[in-house]
């Protein structure tokens, strides 16, 4: 197999090769530039005018007008006793790693391993830039996304995609992530809810949206750290997930490289938890101080040597296995 990389900004992952584009069906995900993987290229194609495709080993296509060959990697039944960490990297988080990674973090945000795509609350959790005071904001979906973050970019893929409930939240498009809070807007708030609850385009947005602004953002990291462990992409996913990136405050709290530096990558996954439990559980917003579950959980996987995320994990009360 080759070793590839996005040099696109996105490109769809692909559950077959179309015979032209655009073309919106057998669309599984997206993928972001830096992204990395393992692929053949395709011998037969519907359509040679397209250029190349490649699949890779879980059977996805990609078209490679949006992908660079890094190099050639050698056969699996090589005789060479040299590690190839790169390899190991990618192939560690297979599409069953990766469903459980996102069952653990669907539960800690909505206590539901599939994730509640109509979940709103309201928390106060939103620092003024200005007054740098907390005020109230809408939170939303499968794994919870914020009006001022990205619950703009949600919405407007949804009135995109024509909706049930596009016509009535188009209006709010340019208001929201703007003061004041929509949060007292019951309108666009059960609008929300009911888009969540009953219509397949809003689920398939939001899995869109977790997609391409949590998963890859933080599997890129995982993979650019040197990283390998499905448990490291785990609390990685986690902590983008909550937090946004791994907050580089956090890192400077201990000492341990990163692997890709030679830092041994159980001691650095595991001073990272701690340090986030700490910060969590010492924070001057109680909100945040009552997230400790995540990390308390996340670290019990460390003690149980649950690296490679086969046990059985309880997250905040739900059973993954």
């Amino acid at each position: 197999m080759q070793q590839l990389i996005v040099t696109a900004e996105k490109l769809n992952k692909r559950s077959s090769i179309p015979a032209n584009l655009p073309d919106p069906t057998g669309i599984t995900g997206v993928v972001l530039k830096g992204y990395t993987f393992q692929a053949d290229e395709v011998a037969d194609v519907p359509n040679a005018a397209l250029g190349k495709w490649y699949q890779d080993r879980d059977n996805n296509f990609y078209w490679g007008g949006a992908v660079t060959i890094i190099a050639n990697q050698p056969e699996e039944n090589t005789t060479t006793n040299t590690v190839d960490n790169s390899s190991m990297e990618t192939s560690s988080i297979t599409p069953v790693v990766k469903k459980k990674v996102m069952q653990v973090v669907n539960a800690f945000e909505t206590g539901s391993a599939e994730g509640s795509y109509g979940a709103l609350v309201k928390y106060k959790d939103y620092k003024d830039p200005v007054t740098n005071t907390l005020m109230v904001q809408v939170t939303f979906g499968r794994s919870q996304t914020t009006e001022f973050g990205h619950l703009k970019a949600l919405i407007q893929d949804y009135v995109i995609s024509n909706g049930a409930y596009a016509n009535t939240l188009s209006t709010y498009v340019n208001r929201i992530g703007q003061q004041p809070s929509l949060a007292t807007d019951d309108v666009f708030c059960n609008a929300l809810k009911e888009a969540g609850k009953n219509d397949p385009v809003m689920k398939k947005c939001q899995d869109d949206l977790f997609e391409v602004k949590f998963y890859q953002p933080a599997y890129h990291w995982f993979t650019t750290k040197g990283f390998a462990f499905p448990l490291s992409m785990l609390v990685i996913y986690d902590s983008t997930i909550h937090s946004g990136s791994i907050p580089s405050f956090l890192c400077k709290r201990f000492t341990t490289a990163f692997p890709v530096n030679g830092g041994n990558e159980k001691d650095w996954i595991t001073n990272y938890v701690n340090a986030r439990n700490n910060w969590l559980a010492t924070n001057s917003n109680p909100l945040l101080q009552k997230t400790v579950y995540r990390t308390g959980c996340l670290l019990t996987q460390a003690k149980n040597d649950n690296w490679d995320l086969v046990q059985p994990i309880t997250a905040n009360g739900v059973s993954i296995r």
